[in-house]
């Protein structure tokens, strides 16, 4: 099996997302840039307590499926966007967090509430644009509000964060998840930061 190292990493962030509750069943997803314009991503409804490195799919960035068993996520447009757009990006996870998705509920920016998100995540966190799930127009609204930061909010949906690679996508998702409980307090007491 080709990239099997890589199809590994993926399953166990994927567990992590699963076990720290940022996504549960099989919403959400992970992908990792593996080549010019080829990424593993998970697959469409597939429980992550069951998930299987042989399960990770390949594609390339017309969503054709160059090996695997299983269908992609239906949300790869947004991962092949986000690559394409991004050349620093090797790894997306997208989220459905509590706080996060509170904070896309209500289509609330995050503003800049701590130093480290300045440091690590670039700053004001945006909401994208409402665009249905797994279509073009999500793809493109996500990729407008990311622009260079490491995190945006999808509109009724939840988060995408982005990084180097996994691991730094994966913190940035409980950095995210973090900054958001924060904010979240801190409007609840009406305090004016």
């Amino acid at each position: 099996m080709k990239w099997k190292k890589e199809r590994e990493e993926i399953v166990k962030y994927t567990k992590q997302i699963y076990k720290k509750g940022f996504v549960t069943a099989h919403s959400g997803n992970i992908s990792l840039r593996v080549g010019d314009k080829l990424i593993l991503i998970t697959p469409s409804s597939k429980s992550y307590e069951k998930l299987k490195s042989s399960d990770i799919v390949e594609i390339n960035f017309e969503g054709n499926i160059i090996d695997g068993h299983k269908m992609p996520s239906s949300e790869y447009k947004l991962h092949v966007e986000i690559y394409k757009s991004r050349k620093d990006v090797n790894a997306v996870i997208h989220t459905h967090s509590i706080f996060a998705c509170t904070m896309a509920a209500l289509n609330l920016s995050l503003p800049v509430i701590l130093d480290e998100q300045k440091e690590f995540l670039g700053g004001e966190i945006s909401v994208a644009n409402y665009a249905p799930s797994g279509t073009d127009d999500l793809a493109i609204e996500s990729v407008k509000a990311l622009a260079d930061k490491k995190a945006v909010f999808l509109s009724k949906h939840g988060a995408v964060t982005v990084g180097q690679n996994i691991n730094e996508a994966f913190y940035t998702s409980a950095l995210l998840e973090k900054l958001c409980q924060i904010y979240l307090f801190i409007v609840l007491t009406q305090k004016q930061i």
